[in-house]
């Protein structure tokens, strides 16, 4: 079983993310993938560097990942294009790495747009990560050291909450401390387990 976990910036997904590594459960990174995917040896890398310019690398010839991100939160249509090159990409390699799990077992992928790029039929179950908007805005201005209209930038590009949790099968509330936080992962983990467990091949 593959849970896809996802929400908006800042609302706490690689905590989450982290606790359940450290309950055993294989977990994987939908970033991490992307970034694998944009390493000057990909054939990707080429075409993405073509279409917006040498403005995006740095003076190694590496990209630099800033530039991009600022480009394409301000342009829908630039957004779309290297989602629609990426996205094909990145769902074939969390099903091969999921590919391997144990039956009766589940893994969890860390996929932030998972709703806006329809990644839904590349896992079993949603897990929507959720808190107040001024949460997220504190948490990623703290931890990005990115400006306010950036962040909120980033917040209009994504779903809006209402859209993220209209698609969730599980929820979880992070509000509050990493100690609820903590007891709401456990929880989850042996509910997940039961689910995957009962699963036939």
């Amino acid at each position: 079983m593959i849970v896809g976990l996802t929400g908006g910036i800042g609302s706490g997904k690689s905590t989450v993310l982290t606790l359940f590594h450290q309950l055993g459960i294989p977990i994987v990174i939908s970033d991490e993938i992307t970034r694998q995917l944009l390493t000057p040896e990909q054939p990707i890398f080429k075409i993405v560097v073509k279409h917006f310019g040498s403005q995006i690398l740095n003076k190694d010839g590496s990209l630099h990942r800033t530039k991009l991100r600022s480009l394409i939160f301000k342009s829908i249509d630039e957004r779309r294009f290297l989602e629609t090159l990426l996205h094909p990409l990145v769902k074939a390699e969390i099903l091969a790495k999921f590919s391997i799990l144990p039956p009766n077992s589940y893994g969890v992928v860390e996929i932030p747009l998972l709703i806006e790029a329809n990644f839904q039929d590349a896992v079993n179950r949603i897990l929507v990560i959720d808190c107040s908007e001024e949460l997220q805005i504190q948490r990623a201005t703290q931890r990005d050291k990115t400006s306010l209209n950036e962040i909120k930038a980033i917040l209009n590009s994504q779903a809006t909450r209402a859209e993220r949790l209209s698609f969730a099968d599980d929820v979880i509330d992070n509000n509050a401390d990493l100690a609820s936080l903590k007891a709401k992962i456990i929880a989850l983990n042996q509910y997940y387990k039961e689910l995957s467990s009962q699963i036939t091949k």
